[in-house]
């Protein structure tokens, strides 16, 4: 019986491969790779990832499904930054050549207009409060 890869959030995705799990699992010694991630991330005592599986049963059937079937990152939702509800040229936009500008929100090769949320609180976090969901956005306009 083939199985889907298990969806993990993206910091458990990237804990995972840290930790050196390879994507596709590791049926041959499953008890003994979740013995070893859960003893690792004990250590740490301010890991995420250690809370994430003490937090309740289903994270840890999650984390066995990925031992055993193979795990990716959850797809990350994208925004826009869009400053003025109602003009096409108030979005974000960033290039390597030119950093960050206010324009309309057509992506090309070198002009971004598309941020995960971790991009654009690192831009800066005021911006939260003006990210719109892609789709909501293309719906709106």
């Amino acid at each position: 019986m083939e199985h889907e890869k298990v969806k993990l959030p993206k910091r458990l995705y990237d804990a995972l491969q840290d930790y050196g799990l390879p994507e596709n699992g590791n049926e041959s010694w499953p008890v003994g790779t979740i013995s070893g991630l859960y003893d690792q991330w004990r250590e740490e005592e301010s890991s995420v990832l250690g809370t994430f599986i003490d937090e309740n049963a289903d994270n840890q059937w999650l984390l066995i499904d990925a031992v055993r079937y193979g795990y990716e990152a959850e797809p990350q939702p994208i925004y826009y930054v869009r400053f003025i509800q109602n003009n096409s040229h108030s979005f974000l936009n960033s290039s390597e050549s030119d950093g960050l500008e206010i324009s309309d929100n057509e992506e090309t090769e070198y002009i971004k207009t598309k941020f995960t949320m971790p991009e654009i609180l690192a831009i800066d976090p005021r911006y939260k409060a003006f990210a719109v969901p892609v789709e909501e956005c293309k719906a709106d306009d």
